[in-house]
């Protein structure tokens, strides 16, 4: 199809390039403002992709210190219990130094007897008991 020719023609006077220009210096600034709030939206969206990271992080160390705190209460706790142990070990083998206290472990733990000599089993309050490894 053939284009029309159009029967317009465009004047070329003051008031016609004053609005030309008023409409260019509109339109310039309107992409600059476009430019400007794109702008923007890039910072805008980079700084909440860095507070999501540092906030990611944050959630990490924070998870990581608690099962380490964890972690430290249970060694503490077993590290109670192996001084314990071992101050009981160590009262243990003072008392074995002793005769006195030997020869009662030995004849109670082991039924160990002189000669001639008869063991008689009675019922007793094991609280009283030389050993109490029950």
């Amino acid at each position: 199809m053939a284009q029309k020719k159009s029967n317009v023609k465009v004047l070329n006077n003051e008031y016609y390039r004053r609005q030309t220009s008023s409409n260019d210096k509109k339109q310039q600034e309107y992409l600059v403002e476009k430019k400007h709030r794109r702008h923007m939206h890039i910072l805008v969206a980079f700084a909440l992709i860095v507070t999501l990271i540092c906030s990611v992080q944050i959630v990490k160390n924070y998870t990581q210190a608690r099962q380490i705190n964890t972690q430290t209460r249970t060694a503490q706790k077993e590290l109670t219990g192996q001084k314990s142990q071992n101050a009981d070990l160590k009262l243990q083998v003072k008392q074995l130094k002793n005769p006195e206290y030997l020869q009662k472990y030995i004849r109670e733990r082991y039924f160990y007897s002189k000669k001639h000599e008869t063991i008689y089993n009675l019922p007793e309050d094991r609280s009283k008991s030389v050993t109490n490894d029950n």
